[in-house]
């Protein structure tokens, strides 16, 4: 036996493989120092690389302008005010700001933003039946700055921060600034919130996790020593871990929701698979096995558990690794190494220790104790050191008698817990999920005021056969270029799809392409045949797009800035405008963009939501703008008689999410069945049983049901916060795989004292007797480890916290104790009805 031969290398070789550990630990701090720096935030980059979102990014990237700020991606301001004279303060507190702007630069002494709008006001936002609103703007970087905004978002705090004293200053009207506070937000500020929150939560979840283990193991142990092995043990592994992630992070993109799962499940897992070894070791020890005998036997029995166990876990690890979104392959791939790790370090590691230290880990209690007439014989310590069997031993004989009341209750539970499970609407909103600090709550803020979704717009990328302009160099200026449109795009109404897309009451504004002429043409109409040209371009800018508005007013004020006069702005300048505002706005693309003149190949038409961006009814506004752009494009062919438009893309991080949804339904389905047939193979060969696999499957399947039905309660019906996508997939394979541990530790026992004479029942008093003290602490350390995620400040990992922590202990308490040994009572000698074959191998 493969355990056997184990046992005897390590009890001949522990110096060896100590010092191998110490080597090992030694050559990965350096790389695992470095583990931080391979972490993704952006949700773009989650979404398989050949996704229509994901192709759409790619073309814009390609085809469409850098020179512009990315309108999405630009730091958002803003200010919550009670009163008119708040909203005005507020106001000329962000045009303080403009005029300062200047003043942000970088080490160099050059300027970070715009010259020509450094902060530019987006207006005052309120809804009907509130009192107050929000004042907006952003921050608009120049063209020429190389840094990454969203790393810059400490700076811009701490300048506004000193912008809003001197402002504060200058008299009493400005004092009254003070305790108005200006939030910086929008993508790029959530990412970096993102970020930080990340390793705070991390500074803050995984010292408690393993004070909680260092509690917990020494409680069971009754040692100081005992206490402190197993999380040293793991915390060697995790180093090497993050040394080995760090190596995949130069080849894969592996996201923070990792690194935050990864020192959890490492020490619940891990911590689980210690206390196997070391609880049969001291098992061996009382009852008189000697040490050499009871380290093999811990290691042959509790070996054959934790390499099944562990094969389980990463099996249902590795199986994620086949999905198509990075982010939950790489999880797989990341967590199941860590598994592997873990479960190596255990194996070898802990075996090693105690040949080395012997009986002398379980200091200060000694093994002496457990003597006749010891001190652990009598006593308090003696009535407490039984308490646990006591209990086990009756919940044991209870769970033999009542054996049909208790599986009828368990299904009786699970089928209303089955129906929430199927049915329940998840959430794919991941940036509502994730978002803390001061971002989160300035998009709080805009989520009652205004519409959350319009810093997260979609955008509708559509390719023509034919160009559908041409950019020419401007005879005036070497500096500017000339955009002029041609007959086959000025024919296509745009107005139409714009105004069908707009029918969905969630969308909040829909913009295509600009153009000049048409703005003057309408504001034209619309004044008096006596109006000037100085009242037709105001009007024109009154009524630009919402999300074109500050660059026509920064292209038209800078023009005017030059000395062109406003009948020459509507006569003339109609084109270089045009070019202005679509580039820096990203609406049209094309070779130009890389060789400075030719044709326009793209365009764009985006919208923004009323909702979030990400928020279920958002994603069904991507399904009605699918519609309405196949719709388009099927009219506009047959109105050219060819295909004038030859393909298009929805893009934008909403519309990354929606593919990443898409693909999520056809595949975890898929994941699910292959996590499920995968373990059922691994149990019917390691216990050579028809029933015992399916039993298994089937109990944790019941937990897992449980758990989905109390994390919608909770979040969904008490908290009002959706239940992320993610849960159920996560809930499932670490269900079935870390779960798993105690079903097999439970019914390997079981198995085993069979072999050895015992009839099923006696077996399963013996095997819950001996083993349940030691399911419970491990449940609990496992549980609780997973329930430190609950501290985190996103809610996303609060719902991992909770669900996993309920089906750990929901699993170990309740399941193990009374459930499985209820039906493997029922099930009597069926329970070992095997191939022949394999039968006749154990005997």
């Amino acid at each position: 036996m493969i355990f056997d031969k184990l046992a005897d290398a390590i009890a001949n070789h522990a110096k060896l493989i100590v010092v191998l550990w110490v080597v090992i630990l030694v050559c990965s701090v350096p790389l695992a120092l470095k583990s931080g720096e391979v972490m993704k935030y952006d949700v773009n980059d989650m979404a398989g690389a050949d996704s229509e979102s994901m192709q759409g990014l790619t073309i814009m990237s390609q085809y469409f302008s850098d020179a512009g700020a990315d309108a999405s991606a630009l730091p958002v301001l803003l200010a919550k005010f009670e009163t008119s004279a708040e909203e005005d303060l507020i106001e000329e507190f962000f045009s303080y700001l403009s005029d300062h702007g200047s003043e942000y630069v970088d080490e160099d002494g050059n300027p970070k933003l715009s010259s020509a709008a450094p902060f530019a006001t987006m207006g005052s936002q309120t809804k009907p039946g509130l009192v107050g609103g929000i004042v907006l703007g952003c921050a608009v970087y120049a063209g020429s700055y190389t840094g990454d905004i969203g790393e810059d978002t400490d700076n811009l705090r701490a300048f506004i921060a000193d912008k809003k004293a001197e402002f504060v200053s200058q008299g009493a009207e400005q004092a009254a600034m003070k305790d108005i506070r200006v939030y910086v937000t929008g993508t790029t500020a959530i990412g970096h919130d993102l970020a930080v929150g990340s390793l705070e939560d991390i500074s803050r979840i995984d010292p408690f996790t393993v004070l909680l283990i260092l509690v917990l193991v020494g409680l069971f142990f009754r040692s100081f020593i005992t206490s402190a092995t197993p999380p040293i043990t793991i915390g060697v592994a995790f180093v090497v871990v993050l040394a080995l992630i760090f190596g995949i992070g130069q080849i894969l993109s592996i996201f923070f929701i990792t690194e935050k799962m990864l020192l959890v499940a490492m020490m619940g897992a891990g911590c689980d698979y210690c206390i196997f070894i070391i609880s049969r070791y001291r098992e061996g020890l009382r009852a008189g096995l000697g040490h050499d005998l009871s380290l093999h036997e811990a290691v042959k029995w509790a070996g054959e558990s934790i390499a099944t166990s562990g094969a389980s876990v990463i099996i249902g690890f590795g199986v994620m690794s086949i999905c198509s979104i990075s982010l939950v392959s790489t999880m797989g791939i990341c967590l199941a190494l860590s598994i592997l790790v873990a479960m190596l370090a255990a194996l070898t590691l802990i075996p090693a220790i105690l040949q080395l230290v012997r009986d002398k880990i379980f200091w200060p209690t000694l093994m002496s104790a457990f003597e006749e007439g010891g001190k652990a014989t009598k006593g308090w310590f003696a009535w407490f050191g039984r308490l646990g069997e006591r209990y086990f031993e009756k919940s044991s004989r209870f769970t033999l008698k009542h054996a049909k009341a208790i599986v009828l209750a368990a299904v009786l539970v699970s089928i209303p817990a089955a129906y929430v499970a199927v049915n329940a609407e998840t959430s794919y909103d991941m940036i509502s999920a994730m978002q803390t600090g001061e971002s989160g709550e300035g998009m709080e803020l805009i989520g009652e005021y205004a519409n959350q979704g319009m810093f997260m717009p979609n955008y509708l990328v559509f390719e023509t056969s034919k160009p559908m302009a041409e950019v020419y160099d401007n005879p005036l200026s070497s500096e500017l270029k000339m955009l002029v449109w041609t007959d086959d795009f000025l024919k296509m109404d745009l107005d139409a799809l714009c105004g069908s897309i707009s029918s969905d009451p969630n969308v909040a504004n829909v913009t295509g392409p600009y153009v000049w002429s048409r703005y003057v043409d309408a504001a034209t109409a619309q004044l008096p045949v006596s109006a000037t040209y100085t009242e037709i371009v105001d009007l024109v800018l009154e009524n630009s797009p919402e999300t074109l508005s500050m660059y026509v007013d920064t292209t038209v004020n800078t023009m005017r800035s030059m000395g062109l006069s406003d009948e020459k702005l509507v006569l003339m300048a109609g084109s270089t405008i045009d070019y202005l505002v679509n580039t820096l706005g990203k609406t049209v693309g094309g070779d130009f963009v890389n060789t400075g003149t030719g044709d326009v190949d793209y365009f764009i038409v985006l919208y923004s939501t009323e909702a979030a961006a990400m928020a279920p009814v958002s994603m069904k506004s991507i399904d009605h703008a699918s519609d309405e752009v196949d719709a388009f494009i099927k009219a506009v062919n047959h109105k050219a008689g060819y295909d004038l438009i030859s393909d298009k893309w929805i893009t934008g991080t909403a519309a990354v999410m929606y593919d990443i949804s898409k693909d999520v339904g056809e595949e975890f389905t898929t994941i699910e069945v292959l996590v499920v047939v995968f373990i059922i193979i691994l149990l019917f060969v390691v216990m050579k049983s028809y029933l015992i696999p399916f039993r298994s499957v089937f109990t944790i399947l019941m937990s897992i049901c449980w758990t989905l039905m109390m994390t919608h309660l909770v979040f969904s019906g008490f908290l009002g916060a959706d239940v992320t996508w993610l849960i159920p997939l996560i809930l499932l394979v670490i269900c079935l795989g870390l779960g798993m541990d105690y079903d097999i530790l439970l019914t390997t026992r079981i198995r085993e004292n069979v072999l050895k004479g015992m009839t099923t029942d006696d077996a399963i008093h013996h095997a819950v007797t001996h083993t349940g003290s030691v399911i419970t602490i491990c449940g609990l350390i496992m549980g609780g480890a997973f329930g430190t995620l609950m501290l985190s400040s996103m809610i996303m990992m609060q719902q991992f916290g909770f669900a996993l922590c309920f089906a750990i202990l929901c699993d170990a308490l309740i399941v193990r104790s009374y459930i499985v040994p209820a039906i493997m009572h029922l099930f009597g000698d069926w329970n070992w009805k095997g191939p022949k074959f394999m039968q006749k191998r154990i005997e």
